[in-house]
């Protein structure tokens, strides 16, 4: 409570008026930043030093400059100005709706694909929403869910989720595919097994990183020798690049496949099948009416792709 007796009744817009005044060097140049006139910039700016009891100002060669206290004040503000930013825009946010409003935490796979394409039929049909997607490594999507405030996560589903205490729906099944450069020997095939992997180098994952490659690990005969990993990469959407210029063949999950161009690759589908599914991850609460019809698109999207040939 001391920090607010210090502050007195002092605003947001006012310590926003002083920020532009020492970082602009001129009342003119400030009031045109802020759209105002420079009479109510002069004012405010003596308003705030009787509410400090503080000369925050003082003229130099006829330029307004700030004094030791002006200084200290600007340079307390520059360092925590962004939360003063933040709490102006949740203001906003509640003034406007906050009901209108919503964050998905996604993988960059799923967040360039049919997340996008669920959110462009979503937002299609409701002009006043606003979205604020965030990409995340797969953990990091529970984190965003769980402590973040993000209304819903989209990711493969691991069972990490559950553990976590969230909310888990599984919604669409998928399966891995192998990608090829165009022209490569595996075309001829109808599908692609373990031991054709063996004979041709791999864009792959490091051990233990990345889970497709862990589903596949599962999957395989653990006597038979490993195919060779010409390159690691970090994510499934690092993997389509170096395939393409023929470093070698990759492992991907069928959603982002149905995505990514096809006109310098070639896939086939991966025998055994080898499942990839998708699951809605939420927080332990009630879910918004807003978050709710994003889901319900969301799985609308992947029926109206489901029975696509790929």
């Amino acid at each position: 409570m001391a920090m607010l007796s210090s502050l007195g009744a002092m605003s947001l817009r006012q310590l926003e008026v002083f920020y532009a005044v020492v970082a602009a060097g001129s009342i003119t140049a400030a009031a045109e930043g802020l759209h105002i006139s420079q009479p109510t910039v002069s004012t405010m700016i003596r308003r705030i030093e009787d509410q400090l009891g503080l000369t925050l100002f003082q003229k130099d060669r006829g330029r307004l400059v700030p004094t030791n206290e002006g200084r200290l004040l600007f340079d307390a503000l520059q360092r925590n100005f962004k939360y003063f930013q933040a709490i102006a825009d949740a203001i906003a946010m509640i003034q406007k709706g906050v009901s209108q409003r919503m964050s998905i935490a996604t993988i960059r796979p799923l967040g360039n694909g049919i997340v996008s394409m669920a959110l462009q039929r979503f937002l299609q049909g409701r002009l006043d929403a606003r979205v604020h997607l965030l990409i995340r490594p797969r953990k990091d999507v529970y984190h965003a869910v769980a402590a973040e405030g993000a209304d819903i996560g989209i990711s493969f589903q691991t069972g990490e989720a559950e553990q976590e205490g969230l909310l888990v729906e599984k919604v669409c099944s998928g399966r891995l595919f192998c990608i090829m450069p165009k022209g490569h020997p595996l075309e001829s095939r109808e599908s692609i097994t373990y031991d054709d992997l063996i004979e041709h180098p791999m864009v792959s994952y490091p051990p233990g990183h990345q889970w497709l490659l862990e589903q596949f690990e599962r999957a395989v005969d653990k006597s038979k020798p490993r195919p060779e990993a010409r390159l690691t990469v970090e994510s499934v959407t690092a993997v389509y690049p170096h395939v393409e210029n023929g470093i070698g063949v990759g492992l991907v999950d069928e959603f982002s496949l149905r995505y990514h161009p096809k006109d310098r690759l070639s896939y086939r589908p991966f025998t055994p099948m080898i499942g990839v599914s998708i699951e809605l991850i939420y927080p332990n609460r009630r879910a918004t009416e807003l978050t709710k019809a994003f889901a319900t698109h969301f799985k609308a999207t992947w029926q109206d792709i489901e029975f696509s040939r790929l």
